[in-house]
């Protein structure tokens, strides 16, 4: 037993010293952000350059109608809104269209990109949109529908990605609980550990539901053929950026509020994703979060059994001094994410929700840990996930296999496989200050234009 004491205990310094310097991170993290929100738009005047805001959307989400307005409602003075849908039949369009009629003053327009062959839908949704840019756009902006940026998220964007040595600037998101019940805290714990890795020195990752490129880098890289055959957008960004030595930076002001799922399976199926994704595309960051950023939660419940179990007083003392030393690491932790909360949503840190979402972290983070450690675990070895009601598996050589709700599977080519034929794209163009809408042009409707998605 003396042995299996010594290594526990070798175990639990290793542990909380990684412990210890992901919550230095973290806390820097807080301060970083604190410095920038308070920094405002101190420099923040005028344009910097013409900006093509992308939206994929699918589906009536919750809040669409309120979190679509707000891209309508920016304080940047230069920029146009291009949504993308996979059918003229989604519920979204509907929407769009309302709010492109309530904002006549802003340039918008719809793309219909068709259903997806050999990638996912987003994927296809992207390179839809972004197969013809006019030259007159100077940056790309992408977004998720279910995120809800402030009124200054394109301003902050842009004059950063200005200012900054960086290619591309990127945000995060923040799950605001409604009841405060255990499934909101989990996902707020597990996304908010990740959200304050984040920093202006750290080698940031993009998050596709809130980042910005220049245009020249996004043409020069070509990120739009990149995507071709691939399940995700933003780590296939983040893996070519990787490959070049190019830093992202992160950028407070354009963290979004995002709302949480509705019970516990559909964040630990969320989470799931989320490490499935980060498996297929970066799979030495999903084996080093696995094994070592996950390495205190199991070094504290393998301290927690022996506790249980022990009968001998050496190690009974030592799994009990690793357990509490950890504990109290984690609930450190939770502080921090406490602060964060209250640095980036100070408006909203004091409400019930949120309230008892913070005690549930600070009382049951190694738990919440533990979920975390089996979704990645299970992310990492499932060889499908269920994204936006559509089922992606990975076959053989990377090949994509589509199952949609009418159970009708489709596999087509996979993503090391060429000679692909893309469903078209139609192009629905309804903003009164669009550039193809100049010049007495009248707007171009769903059955008068389609657009081929190039190869």
């Amino acid at each position: 037993m003396i042995e299996l004491a010594i290594a526990l205990a070798c175990a639990g310094c290793l542990a909380a010293i990684e412990t210890f310097v992901i919550g230095t991170q973290a806390w820097e993290h807080r301060r970083f952000a604190a410095s920038r929100l308070r920094s405002g738009l101190l420099g923040q005047n005028g344009t910097v350059g013409r900006a093509l805001v992308i939206i994929p959307c699918r589906g009536l989400e919750p809040n669409l109608k309120d979190n679509l307005r707000r891209f309508f409602r920016q304080d940047y003075g230069d920029f146009a809104l291009r949504f993308v849908v996979e059918s003229s039949e989604d519920p979204a369009v509907s929407v769009i269209h309302g709010l492109i009629a309530e904002h006549p003053h802003v340039s918008a327009e719809l793309v219909v990109a068709g259903l997806a062959r050999g990638e996912a839908q987003k994927i296809h949704n992207l390179r839809a949109a972004t197969e013809t840019i006019p030259n007159e756009f100077d940056y790309l902006v992408f977004a998720d529908s279910d995120a809800a940026p402030t009124e200054h998220w394109l301003s902050s964007m842009l004059h950063r990605i200005c200012n900054s040595r960086s290619v591309a600037v990127t945000g995060y998101r923040w799950f605001i609980p409604s009841t405060g019940r255990f499934h909101e805290a989990v996902v707020h714990a597990l996304n908010g550990a990740y959200a304050m890795l984040m920093s202006g020195k750290t080698p940031n990752l993009i998050w596709g539901g809130s980042w910005a490129i220049r245009k020249k880098i996004f043409d020069e890289l070509d990120l739009r053929n990149a995507w071709k055959g691939k399940i995700c957008d933003d780590l296939v960004v983040a893996r070519e950026l990787l490959k070049r030595g190019l830093h992202v930076e992160y950028e407070p002001a354009c963290l979004v509020a995002t709302a949480c799922q509705s019970d516990l399976k559909s964040v630990f199926a969320f989470a799931s994703r989320q490490f499935f994704l980060l498996r297929h595309i970066l799979p030495r960051w999903w084996l080093t979060d696995l094994l070592i950023g996950y390495f205190p939660t199991v070094v504290f419940w393998v301290a927690f059994v022996a506790l249980l179990i022990a009968r001998d007083g050496l190690l009974t003392w030592v799994a009990a001094t690793v357990v509490a030393v950890l504990y109290g690491l984690q609930w450190a932790r939770a502080e921090l994410r406490v602060t964060a909360v209250k640095t980036y949503f100070p408006d909203l840190a004091s409400q019930p929700g949120f309230r008892r979402v913070f005690w549930i972290d600070r009382l049951l983070s190694p738990v919440i840990q533990l979920i975390g450690f089996l979704a990645s675990l299970s992310g990492g070895l499932r060889k499908q996930i269920v994204w936006r009601g559509i089922t992606y598996r990975i076959g053989k050589n990377g090949q994509i296999q589509i199952s949609r709700p009418n159970n009708t599977a489709i596999l087509v080519c996979g993503e090391l496989r060429d000679g692909c034929q893309e469903t078209p794209a139609k192009t629905d163009v309804t903003g009164a200050d669009h550039p193809k809408n100049r010049g007495g042009q009248h707007p171009v409707s769903l059955t008068e234009k389609q657009k081929p998605v190039a190869a």
